[in-house]
C-alpha cells in the first residue's frame, strides 16, 4: 500500500480519536471559548460594582449543549474581570447566570457590559474558589479577598475600583475593608507557603501549555514537505 496513504489514514484516525475525546470531556457539548470564537454565545455582565460574588448572564445562541467551566477567565474592557466559581452545562437556544468573583479590584463592574473568555485561572485561585461558600457573604468576601491579594501581588488600593464599591456596598469603613485583606494575605502566605516577597511571583492565570498545537502545525508543515499534501 501507498505509504502516503498509510499515513494519511494514521492521522485522520488520530484527529478522530482526539475529537472524541475532547468531545466526551465536555461532556458533548462545546466549551465556552469554542463557542465565543464561533460566535455562538453572549456572555454579560448582571451585578452592580461591590457585589459578591458577581452574576454573569451566558447565552448558549448555539446548537449544542455549552459547557462553563469553574476556573475560567472572564475580560472586559469596560467592566471589571471576573473568574467563574462554578461548573455549568447550558442547554442549546438557551441562557442561565453563573457565578463569578473579581480580579480586578481596581475597576469598577458595569452591569449590562459584555465579556470574552480568556484563559484559565491559576491552581492557587482554583483552590481558593474551591473552598469558598458564595452563599455566605462573609466567607464569600474572604474568598474575594484573597483573590485579590494573588492579583494584586498583595498590594489593593481600597480608595478605588471594585474594592470602594465593596465599602459602600456592605456600608463598612475603609480601614475595616484593609484589616481583611491584611488577615486575606496572611491566609494567603500560610496556606501556598508564601513570604511577602513570594506572593509577587505568584501569578492568578494558569500557564498555557501551546505543545499540543505546536505538534500539530509542525507534523502539518511535515506533510507539506516530504508528501506533496
Amino acid at each position: 500500500m501507498n505509504i502516503r496513504l498509510i499515513l494519511l489514514i494514521m492521522v485522520v484516525v488520530v484527529f478522530a480519536a482526539g475529537c472524541g475525546a475532547m468531545s466526551f470531556l465536555s461532556g458533548g457539548g462545546i466549551t465556552l471559548e469554542q463557542a465565543y470564537d464561533t460566535k455562538q454565545v453572549e456572555i454579560i455582565q448582571n451585578t452592580a460594582a461591590g457585589t459578591i460574588p458577581h452574576n454573569v448572564t451566558i447565552k448558549n445562541n448555539g446548537t449544542k449543549p455549552l459547557v462553563v467551566d469553574k476556573g475560567t477567565l472572564l475580560k472586559s474592557k469596560e467592566s471589571q474581570d471576573l473568574v467563574i466559581i462554578e461548573d455549568k452545562k447550558i442547554n442549546p437556544n438557551n441562557n442561565d447566570t453563573v457565578q463569578a468573583y473579581c480580579i480586578e479590584p481596581d475597576q469598577k463592574a458595569v452591569p449590562g457590559t459584555t465579556l470574552n473568555p480568556s484563559g484559565t485561572a491559576s491552581s492557587q485561585i482554583k483552590q481558593i474558589i474551591d473552598s469558598s461558600n458564595p452563599s455566605d457573604l462573609q466567607n464569600a468576601t474572604q474568598s474575594q479577598m484573597q483573590i485579590w491579594i494573588i492579583v494584586s501581588k498583595g498590594d489593593v488600593d481600597v480608595y478605588t475600583g471594585e474594592a470602594m464599591a465593596v465599602v459602600q456596598n456592605q456600608k463598612t469603613k475603609y480601614y475595616q475593608l484593609q484589616e481583611k485583606l491584611d488577615i486575606a494575605k496572611k491566609n494567603v502566605m500560610s496556606r501556598f507557603n508564601l513570604t511577602s516577597e513570594g506572593i509577587q511571583n505568584i501569578s492568578f492565570t494558569a500557564e498555557s501549555d501551546n505543545s499540543a498545537n505546536t505538534w500539530i502545525s509542525d507534523f502539518r508543515q511535515w506533510f507539506k514537505n516530504n508528501l506533496g499534501i
